[in-house]
């Protein structure tokens, strides 16, 4: 009976071990699975962050790219002001000399100013009242490109 007895506990062990290690092996697989499907997310994430990066890196050279053209556009045009400018300067300066001379030749006095009128254009280290008015400023229909 003891035999029997024995056999027993040791088919109820055997048994009771087979039924954790297939709990064991259960959850081990469910484990595996578990981890693989994190891999297979975290893959597609990698993937999907590799693509926005790719469109960003598009992004930022197209702006570079914007901001290349609106940097050499405004050259261009601060270069065509400084020309206008000095063709302007040159321009008053002979009237205002032609003037001087029409007066002397119709024998009319002025009094010449001692000193250019302190204009930005004239003088550029000097500073305007805020009402000194400076009249329109004359532009080309090319510097109005917009």
């Amino acid at each position: 009976m003891q035999l029997i007895q024995a056999v027993t506990l040791v088919s109820e062990a055997d048994a009771i071990r087979a039924f954790l290690d297939e709990k064991k092996r259960k959850r081990l697989q469910s484990n595996r699975e578990s981890a693989k499907r994190s891999r297979v997310k975290k893959q597609r994430k990698l993937e999907d962050l590799a693509l926005e990066k790719g469109w960003l890196l598009k992004d930022i050279e197209e702006k570079e790219k914007k901001l290349e053209q609106s940097e050499r556009e405004w050259h261009a045009l601060e270069s065509e002001n400084n020309v206008l400018m000095r063709i302007e300067k040159l321009r008053l300066a002979q009237y205002l000399n032609n003037l001087h001379l029409l007066m002397k030749n119709l024998g009319i006095s002025y009094n010449k100013p001692e000193k250019t009128p302190a204009e930005p254009m004239f003088n550029p280290w000097h500073v305007p009242s805020p009402n000194q008015n400076f009249g329109p400023v004359l532009a080309t229909a090319g510097i109005l490109r917009l």
